[in-house]
């Protein structure tokens, strides 16, 4: 039997667009949720990318846009990108203050949490709303640049350890709690990442320039190496080269401190670390030629330097990483000596700082180009972000309070009242719950909603975008589909492998090695290649876990490559026709690649603490399943532009909130969370336990990074 839909249904359904829609908005929190649960899994960058790229593909994908759509490989590329600039930032300290009791530091946690998720949601944001705003052209010539970027990435992967290993012979540091002792260490930042996202578009313009002026670029070079070394020779023989690096120097650290158990000096003022490179203070003599050189380089690219392509959002994106990071922690703490610098989380890494200039870059450039679009959705989103990083916090403590020892103990009762003991036996479980995983997947939630909002917007402003002549740049796609299936999953599953040696048998995934001085060192197990590795000399066939799982990556890699060429020039019938379908079998294989990677990750270490975590993500991503199956329909005909309405004054107003959001959020929930804990006045924080960043406790006083210590 064949029904018509109601009318007024029909009315109702035309005035709602599909990206308005509450499944849609549901399916984009879902989304990022899940992302966002795993991301605190695997950390940083990598992680972020992957909960952005899942929510850019449902963006597409639920947008009713065919537009939209027909770029769907173009939004979970640039989505991932722009998400995973937040995953370098460090905020833990800021959920710490937060719960800390000294009010100073309490609302500035707030206000810091909501600076960080505002960044993190704003890039994150730009990256999606990219895809949707520029011309196709744009972002397929846009891609040969990023190419760049990440050969100069795998670059610096490659030659970092082996260059402080040659500055500093010996030295025994890693990437944990020994990265502090690298000369190339500076504020725990990743600005070499930065510097090398320069070189690598660097690099780029040269082979797209055709002028004789490249040539000139070793001049360039060679006259600020050697202006360098001549003004720091000039310096020196003045006298002024002691007094200029005093000027331009200050430790990390309070070197008045008092042990309070002792009275006396708690650091010695040769333990603290500084606010330039390491190498610095060990190789002083080269760092005027070294510095000099940097200039010339640059002096040569601001002269001549075209960046075609969109080449140049990269350079304005990195610029301000390193001019930001310098202006904040590194200069302009020189003022700020008494209250520990220009840092957000002393002693833990100022990348803030940096992505506080990527953030101003890409808002530049945004404008220059015209692309203002893009720069309101990145202010309505980071608005959202921001607050839900914030009151998710605000929320967790809330929903922690019942049971709380630190309620009754600000009534004055203690270990031994029948209060206090009844309160902690009643509600241990309560209290137990992974409360931190529930802080991840709901503001991971949170920001799937701000991109969801801020790209309805654009969704029903943006006029449909025709590409118009012969399809070039194919291979864009290509490659757009490589990142998002092969080169996300493994950079985060690669880590499994560490998990999996750590926790499994030893006698299988470990060997112990004799060192030349006597002692043993616990190093990967070596196992053979099957058959030829158990011939009579063939034990040299092996490969360590972490080796294995790299060579079964290339060949899986291999075996894309070879499927992707042939279905450029015979589509398979396997892979849908409609970008609908694509973009669904993409959003599927990559939503549960990750999630049954994450649960091996999180198996050989099991707790039932892990259900919050591990059983959400399946749940969330069992839902998030049927949502982009069912709630996509393959002929929509509600997109219509619903306002007309200049976006400069929309942005401008978008501006103010966001910053009135920040200060009055803060406010807000410091008085009602002070209201519920009532810390007493005369508390003292457990500085072992809770984050301060003020006061005479203040950890960056009390618990700084010292040179010769772990790492804080």
């Amino acid at each position: 039997m064949i029904t018509t839909e109601p009318p007024y249904l029909s009315a109702v359904r035309a005035q709602r667009p599909p990206a308005r829609r509450l499944s849609t908005w549901l399916l984009v929190g879902l989304s990022l949720s899940v992302g966002w649960g795993i991301r605190g899994n695997f950390g940083h960058e990598y992680g972020a990318a992957f909960a952005g790229c899942l929510a850019a593909l449902t963006v597409s994908l639920l947008s009713g846009r065919d537009d939209w759509r027909e770029r769907v490989l173009y939004f979970g590329f640039y989505g991932a990108i722009g998400w995973g600039f937040g995953g370098s930032m460090s905020y833990m300290q800021m959920i710490s203050a937060t719960e800390s009791g000294q009010a100073a530091s309490q609302w500035y946690g707030y206000v810091a949490l909501y600076y960080i998720g505002f960044l993190w949601a704003a890039l994150g944001a730009a990256g999606t709303a990219f895809a949707a705003v520029a011309e196709r052209p744009a972002l397929v010539k846009l891609f040969k640049p990023i190419l760049f970027v990440f050969g100069a990435w795998l670059l610096l992967d490659l030659i970092e350890d082996p260059v402080a290993q040659a500055l500093q012979d010996g030295a025994s540091f890693d990437h944990t709690w020994a990265r502090h002792k690298s000369p190339l260490y500076w504020f725990d930042a990743d600005y070499l990442a930065a510097f090398f996202a320069l070189l690598g578009v660097g690099v780029y313009d040269l082979t797209e320039s055709r002028g004789l002026y490249r040539w000139i670029l070793p001049i360039y070079a060679g006259a600020g190496a050697l202006g360098g070394w001549l003004i720091q020779w000039l310096l020196r023989l003045t006298g002024l080269e002691n007094r200029l690096a005093a000027l331009l120097t200050y430790p990390l650290g309070d070197p008045a401190y008092l042990d309070p158990a002792t009275g006396q000096r708690a650091f010695g003022p040769d333990d603290f670390l500084n606010n330039w490179p390491q190498w610095f203070g060990d190789y002083p003599g080269h760092v005027g030629w070294v510095v000099g050189l940097v200039l010339g380089l640059t002096a040569w690219f601001v002269q001549f330097g075209r960046f075609r392509n969109g080449s140049s959002l990269i350079v304005y994106m990195a610029s301000g990483w390193l001019l930001s990071f310098l202006a904040f922690p590194v200069l302009g703490s020189l003022f700020f000596r008494e209250a520990g610098g220009l840092r957000m989380t002393p002693p833990r890494a100022d990348d803030w700082a940096g992505i506080t200039g990527v953030f101003l870059g890409m808002m530049l450039w945004m404008r220059r180009n015209r692309y203002l679009p893009v720069a309101l959705a990145s202010v309505m989103a980071g608005t959202i972000g921001g607050l839900g990083f914030s009151g998710v916090q605000w929320l967790k403590q809330l929903l922690m309070a019942p049971g709380n020892p630190r309620i009754p103990a600000a009534q004055g009762f203690g270990p031994g009242d029948e209060v206090y003991d009844r309160t902690l036996i009643d509600w241990a479980a309560w209290q137990g719950q992974n409360w931190h995983s529930f802080l991840e997947q709901t503001y991971g939630f949170v920001n799937g909603l701000s991109v969801a909002v801020a790209m309805a917007m654009l969704a029903s402003r943006l006029p449909i975008q025709r590409d118009a002549g012969p399809r070039k740049g194919r291979w864009t796609l290509g490659f757009a589909a490589f990142f998002l299936l092969l080169a996300i999953p493994y950079v985060n599953l690669v880590k499994n492998v560490k998990e999996w040696g750590d926790h499994l048998n030893p006698d299988v995934w470990k060997r112990v090695a004799e060192q030349a001085d006597g002692s043993t060192q616990s190093l990967p197990a070596l196992w053979d290649i099957p058959y030829l590795g158990h011939l009579p000399g063939g034990h040299w066939l092996s490969l360590t876990p972490e080796g294995w799982f790299n060579l079964t990556w290339l060949l899986i890699t291999a075996v894309f490559v070879v499927v992707i060429r042939r279905h450029l020039r015979e589509p398979l019938a396997l892979i849908p026709e409609t970008w609908l379908g694509k973009g669904q079998l993409v959003f599927l294989i990559l939503l549960w690649l990750m999630v049954i990677g994450n649960f091996e990750r999180a198996l050989v270490g099991w707790t039932p603490t892990r259900l919050l975590t591990e059983w959400g993500i399946f749940l969330n991503a069992s839902v998030a399943t049927v949502l982009v199956l069912l709630a996509p329909r393959r002929k929509e005909n509600s997109v219509v532009m619903r306002s007309t309405e200049p976006l400069e004054p929309l942005y401008g107003r978008a501006c103010r909130r966001a910053m009135a959001a920040g200060i009055l959020s803060g406010v807000l929930f410091l008085v009602t969370n002070r209201m519920i804990y009532r810390y007493p006045a005369d508390s003292r924080t457990d500085r072992a336990k809770y984050f301060t960043r003020f006061g005479p406790e203040a950890n960056w006083r009390a618990r700084p990074n010292l040179k010769n210590a772990t790492h804080k």
